[in-house]
């Protein structure tokens, strides 16, 4: 079971778009066409349907959208790091490179 179904489901269920999912997780309109196929067949439910020049969710899309929605944040919180960043705290070293005349110039003696 491919879980990221759920991550494009939930963008294609608060966009009612195929382009402005694609758009938001970053993807090709075709690229998110091919996933929603892949719902679809997952589902056993169109999910949504072409209503003149919008799309429209389907009943059982419309069941899905807040359990969805509940899913993808409780994943995005499981995968989130437990502690905020303390900059005060942070060590990083840096090395700088360049040609010995131009350091001569730039670096202090």
């Amino acid at each position: 079971m491919d879980l990221n179904l759920l991550v494009a489901l939930d963008a294609l269920l608060e966009e009612n778009s195929v382009t402005a999912a694609a758009d938001r997780l970053n993807l090709s309109p075709p690229a998110m066409s091919r996933t929603l196929a892949r719902i679809r067949r997952a589902t056993g439910d169109d999910i949504l349907v072409r209503v003149g020049r919008t799309m429209v969710p389907t009943p059982r899309a419309l069941e899905l959208r807040e359990e969805t929605r509940e899913l993808v944040r409780r994943a995005t919180a499981v995968l989130t790091p437990v502690h905020d960043l303390d900059l005060a705290r942070l060590n990083r070293h840096f090395t700088v490179r360049g040609h010995d005349a131009l350091l001569g110039v730039l670096a202090a003696p």
